[in-house]
């Protein structure tokens, strides 16, 4: 049975604070990451693309955050078909924005056919939204939802963002019919969410240690995960050997 998702209702950082509309919470958010992280160093690409916060600790084109450039009117029919369905106004917006973006662990789902001519080098795709939506939808998933993103924790868990035909946001565990967290909506979600991640790197972008990677009621998803994995890897090498064997 599903547990309650945790409200995620923590005091709002002053900087994105009580956002007015998903198109001003975006542009306050391009401000904020360019000014936070430039100085590490970024790359510019066409139409408002970028990638800034260069972690070359990590690797010469790693990037604390990449923001791809937004669709027109063409590119939003294509991410509708990519995603199966109706997109919701504010992540329509969110695409004319930026198509997709990858922003200090978060993964944030766009439009992949015919957009490869856009593609820069350092700075290249989103995730297609037909990953979340299309491919990899677990049954449980309310249909009304939109499969948007994903958040990685400290090793083996995941959770999944889904903007409901409500206008929540809600983090689902990647492998369990179970919310973690839930916002009120996507522009409460990047006012609230992106601040927070933001406290957990130091001024050369090395990630200081304690971060809380997976926002809400999310404690034991590492753990459950961490065990799902360990089941699943004994089945997984008998596969292989299985294969072997039948190929002999």
């Amino acid at each position: 049975m599903r547990q309650d998702a945790q409200k995620c209702s923590d005091p709002v950082p002053k900087v994105l604070a009580m956002p007015n509309s998903i198109s001003e919470t975006l542009r306050r958010t391009d401000l904020l990451l360019r000014e936070a992280y430039d100085h590490l160093g970024f790359v510019e690409g066409p139409d408002d693309a970028f990638q800034t916060g260069n972690l070359p600790h990590v690797s010469p084109l790693a990037y604390l955050c990449t923001r791809y450039p937004g669709l027109d009117d063409q590119g939003l029919l294509a991410a509708e078909e990519e995603a199966g369905g109706y997109v919701p106004e504010p992540y329509r917006a969110l695409l004319s924005h930026m198509n997709g973006a990858r922003i200090l662990g978060i993964s944030l789902l766009g439009a992949t056919g015919g957009l490869l001519h856009r593609s820069v080098q350092g700075i290249g795709q989103p995730i297609s939204l037909r990953y979340s939506n299309v491919v990899e939808r677990p049954a449980y998933i309310p249909a009304g939802s939109l499969g948007i993103g994903a958040i990685n924790g400290p090793s083996y868990s995941q959770g999944h963002l889904y903007l409901a035909s409500t206008g929540e946001v809600e983090l689902y565990n990647a492998a369990l019919d179970r919310v973690g967290a839930r916002w009120a909506s996507l522009a409460i979600f990047l006012a609230e969410e992106i601040p927070r991640r933001m406290a957990f790197h130091d001024d050369r972008g090395h990630r200081l240690a304690g971060a809380k990677l997976l926002p809400g009621d999310t404690e034991d998803w590492e753990d459950l995960a961490k065990a799902a994995r360990q089941q699943d890897e004994p089945r997984g090498l008998l596969a292989r050997l299985g294969g072997l064997l039948r190929r002999r």
